[in-house]
């Protein structure tokens, strides 16, 4: 699952800058948007003043409502919802939410339809740009199709129109009322509700928001386009007819740097479950050249779109999931955990809530909790009392972009030149069709900006247009260009809500699954359930389209070069490429108590479909991309030792959640020892490890055999170690710093030659994979990796991967210990420079840290909402954090980059929840707290709690709600 991350808004520096003049002079104390004689602690009783609002006193009353509804606020913010009728739990938890987030509601809705221009457009004019990028992604006409396609009486329709009920009743008698002042450093939201466009929300925008959320968790063209700019440039760096050596014997690079193979190969289940689909296995063509300008362009706009936060797509965004059978646990209940990995912001991703039309006997007897998404009603990931669920993204690919043949017609000089008129596909010319697009501006003229659509195909991606060429046209002239276009499943109607609507009242896994299949069509999830009669299952259903023969033609050759096509790469559009029906149902990866008596998903490959390296032989082709299973090795590695002893508990669980050995240690500390050790000894039969230890002097010798003594020493624990005063977690935090900053530096020795020749770089997880690849031993080399040689450039007894020597340069043949050892010294020397001289000092957790950057813009320049805010003496990169690359309690950094080992996401939240047969027991933690308002006693409550790996018991039944009560607000109908 996917969501915002940590750069800041194109448009926020900007708008900063100008809005900088009003100033905020006031103390945290005498902020305008707190009574600074409000207690933050009191108890509110039905029409006292809120906390949470400053003193503003709110309203008893809703129009609308069926009956009465109490709120109970407990002391960690949730608000537990008890009313009569759905309808009433929507209506309220719509007020509530907005009540703690209607800031980062109102900035994610305007982002994610693209009209942020009509309320600060005159402050910053960059948003028409922003705006015209959100456009085109289309959410705002995909949520007003799904609204308009479903029936009056449809449960979704009528949740989203009871939902933005609420909503607006908070719009209009909080924030309507002439004493409302926007939340302590969060004033810009007196600019957007002082606009004359600032208004209600419709349902449609919930559908909008729904949208977005499925895109964000399935919607991968610049991924595509990525790997086609890769292979190109792998193809044209070390062409396969080349002659020279060092060339040559890079021409298998693809299937090394960019293979879809794991690094741990455990997947979720053994193969394909039973059922028919279409298997793709034919001659492959080669792959048809690409429009490298068409290329460029739609790079362009993705990067472009990369820099907003809401559609940053982090190569790091994973979660993890895992069920146990009660077979296997201490009081025979199963258990569920669920840490989904998204980006970290303040305030976060999830908001929880506890819906219960039960307690007064109302219809359908629900009584639901856990977290939804701010902005979208009801729960997303949590339980019933009868049935607990997770979710972890599955990868398929459901998104193709396609190369276009496009005939324009030139329009006239001044503006747009040339305009798209039809594209070529199979065999005639069929006409593109104008997509227009109006962006209103504050006190401004509104802007038309015009898209392109492909009929059979989609949207053309907007920089991706590359007119004709011609010298002199005159008006009316027609001529071929081309562009990329791209097809996609959520661009579709469907009603995933259907399915979340479906959880609140589902009694056992069998009709959890039906509504999965009924209803989640896009944003494919996996889906695991436990219910409290005992049963675990999977499901995975969405829409994942058939692919044509000719598209899933890809061949991995033995000399690790590429034939045909695949569906992950930039396909030819002119037809015989295209979709076919949906795969079937029953064949899609699912299970139901499986012998194993777990059920885990991590993210990775879930049935085994990358295990040669070619996505398209196999049953059915679902997709690749996938994480490479270090996460996921580690949780089975666990599961399998915990319910081979049985009696697995609920702690047991959390624990395992904050996980954090070493992976990449455990695979790559011994090789690299080995090379120090090399280093120390006779280097006579390596010439250049012989210089690198004659540049290193007296002094790096010491600190060679200083690093060797620490990393052979090291546990493979990964503490933070800031604060800390036991030797051994000292030394293993140590210890951590030294192998990161090692790592980091070791990948760009051995692999930015290459790179740098490519043009595109690998991902993060693919330099760890690639690294440990090029580490391990002669024999385990031959059978893995292409660039493989046992004699190379003269040396007849090299037998290990070529990537080791730097090709660029002349007269030296660089070697792995050669290369390790001066990754060594290179970390040494800049670890003496960033944190000291004293070796002891350099804790892990002070270069490893992450701080939950705040989602509206500061007008200050100081980020209070964060957390811990910035800037701030005592976390000055964020709370330090244990842990490092591919850890389960995940805290993820850039490979390639050897100086910031800070991030941006990881556990949105930590749950863990058995099923017992009086209903669920949970556990949990979020990454900040229920509000956006600094002086709030639930903003940032949770933030110390989850960095402590602290998970405490969740307040489902009525009694302990009650014993933990903070605030309780009555409503009734007006």
């Amino acid at each position: 699952m996917v969501a915002m991350t940590k750069y800041p808004f194109n448009w926020l520096l900007g708008l900063a800058l100008v809005c900088a003049a009003c100033g905020d002079d006031d103390g945290p104390g005498d902020d305008p948007g707190m009574d600074a004689s409000t207690d933050p602690d009191m108890v509110v009783e039905d029409d006292a003043g809120d906390p949470d609002m400053g003193g503003e006193t709110l309203p008893t009353d809703l129009p609308g409502l069926d009956g009465d509804v109490e709120v109970v606020i407990d002391d960690r913010g949730m608000p537990h919802i008890y009313a009569t009728t759905t309808h009433d739990l929507m209506v309220v938890e719509g007020y509530m939410m907005a009540r703690d987030r209607m800031v980062q509601m109102e900035f994610i809705r305007r982002s994610v339809v693209g009209r942020l221009a009509e309320v600060l457009g005159d402050q910053s004019p960059g948003l028409v740009n922003d705006d015209a990028d959100s456009r085109f992604l289309g959410f705002e006409r995909q949520g007003e199709a799904i609204y308009a396609a479903l029936p009056s009486d449809s449960p979704s329709k009528l949740a989203a129109d009871a939902f933005v009920e609420g909503i607006n009743h908070y719009i209009d008698e909080v924030v309507g009322s002439d004493t409302y002042q926007a939340p302590p450093a969060l004033e810009i939201f007196n600019l957007v509700r002082l606009s004359e466009n600032f208004g209600h929300w419709t349902g449609a925008d919930v559908f909008a928001l729904a949208r977005y959320q499925s895109w964000n968790l399935s919607y991968d063209a610049s991924a595509d386009i990525n790997r086609s700019q890769a292979l190109a440039g792998v193809r044209a760096a070390f062409p396969d007819d080349a002659t020279d050596e060092e060339i040559q014997a890079r021409v298998g690079l693809w299937g090394d740097f960019f293979s879809e193979v794991q690094a741990r190969r455990v997947y979720t289940d053994d193969g394909f479950p039973e059922g028919e689909t279409f298997s793709a296995i034919i001659q492959p063509p080669r792959l048809p050249a690409l429009d490298t300008a068409a290329l460029r362009g739609a790079r362009s706009f993705y990067d472009r779109l990369d820099r907003n936060p809401l559609f940053f797509h982090d190569e790091h965004v994973g979660s993890n999931s895992w069920v146990v059978s009660g077979d296997h646990t201490a009081s025979g209940n199963p258990i569920l955990s669920n840490d989904p990995h998204l980006s970290l912001t303040s305030p976060g991703v999830w908001w929880y809530v506890h819906l219960n039309t039960a307690q007064m006997e109302g219809e359908d007897d629900i009584d639901v909790q856990g977290v939804a998404f701010a902005g979208l009603p009801g729960v997303v990931l949590g339980y019933n009392r009868d049935l607990a669920w997770s979710a972890t993204t599955t990868g398929y690919d459901v998104t193709d972009v396609y190369q276009e043949t496009v005939t324009f017609r030139y329009v006239g000089a001044g503006g747009v030149e040339w305009e798209p008129v039809s594209v070529a596909f199979e065999g005639t010319d069929v006409p593109v069709v104008a997509v227009d697009e109006v962006i209103g501006v504050n006190f401004g003229a509104d802007v038309t900006v015009r898209f392109w659509n492909v009929p059979h195909h989609g949207m053309i991606i907007p920089d991706s247009l590359v007119p004709p060429d011609i010298a002199s046209p005159t008006a009316g002239d027609e001529a071929v260009g081309g562009a990329l276009s791209v097809r996609y499943t959520g661009d579709e109607v469907s009603n995933e809500l259907g399915f979340f609507n479906a959880l609140m009242t589902a009694t056992n896994v069998d009709d959890a699954v039906a509504a999965h299949r009924e209803f989640f069509q896009v944003g494919a999830q996996n889906i695991s359930f436990a219910s409290r009669t005992g049963d675990i299952a999977w499901s995975t259903h969405a829409w994942v389209p058939q692919r044509s023969a000719p598209a899933c033609s890809f061949a991995l050759e033995a000399d690790g070069t590429v034939s045909g096509v695949s569906p992950l790469f930039v396909l030819p559009g002119n037809g015989g490429f295209e979709w076919g029906e949906d795969i079937d149902d029953a064949m899609l990866p699912q299970a139901k108590n499986p012998a194993s008596g777990y059920i885990a998903t991590a993210n990775q490959d879930n049935v085994g479909v990358t295990d040669d390296g070619n996505v398209c032989d196999d049953a059915a082709y679902i997709g690749g991309g996938f994480a490479v299973g270090y996460r996921m090795h580690r949780i089975v590695e666990n599961l399998e030792t915990l319910t081979a002893a049985g009696e697995i508990t609920t702690d047991m669980m959390i624990e395992l959640q904050a996980e954090t050995k070493s992976s990449l240690g455990e695979t790559v500390r011994d090789p690299i020892v080995a090379s120090l050790n090399h280093a120390l000894g006779d280097t006579a039969d390596d010439d250049a490890l012989a210089a690198a230890v004659t540049d290193a002097g007296a002094d790096g010798l010491a600190d060679l055999e200083a690093v060797r003594d620490r990393l052979m020493a090291w546990t493979l624990e990964t503490p933070h170690g800031v604060g800390a005063t036991d030797e051994g977690e000292i030394a293993d935090s140590v210890a951590t710093t030294i192998f990161n900053a090692t790592i980091t530096r070791l990948t760009g020795l051995a692999f930015d030659d290459e790179i740098g020749a490519i043009g595109r770089g690998m991902a993060s997880f693919y330099n760890a994979r690639m690294l440990e690849w090029s580490l391990a031993d002669s024999a385990t080399q031959a059978t893995t990796l292409y660039s493989y040689r046992t004699s190379y450039l003269g040396d007849t007894e090299w037998n290990d991967t070529v990537v080791w020597d730097d090709f660029t340069t002349s007269g030296v043949l660089e070697t792995r210990d050669e290369r390790v050892t001066r990754a060594v010294l290179a970390a040494i020397a800049w670890l003496e420079e960033e944190l000291g001289e004293d070796w002891d000092e350099w804790r892990w957790g002070r270069l490893h840290a992450v701080r939950f950057d705040q989602i509206a813009p500061s007008l200050t320049g100081q980020n209070r909402v964060s957390i811990p805010p910035e800037p701030s003496e005592e976390f000055p990169l964020g709370f330090p954090r244990h842990g490092d690359f591919g850890a389960v309690d995940v805290g993820n950094y850039s490979m390639t980059n050897g100086e910031r080992f800070t991030h941006g996401s990881g556990a949105s939240q930590r749950l863990v929840v058995e099923m017992t047969a009086d209903g669920p027991r949970p556990f949990n933690a979020l990454p900040g707290g229920q509000s956006e308002n600094i002086d709030s006693p639930h903003h940032a409550d949770e933030a110390e709690l989850w960095r402590r790996n602290e998970q405490p018991p969740v307040y489902f039944e009525r009694a302990d709600v009650d014993a933990h009560a903070e605030t309780t607000l009555s409503f009734s109908p007006r």
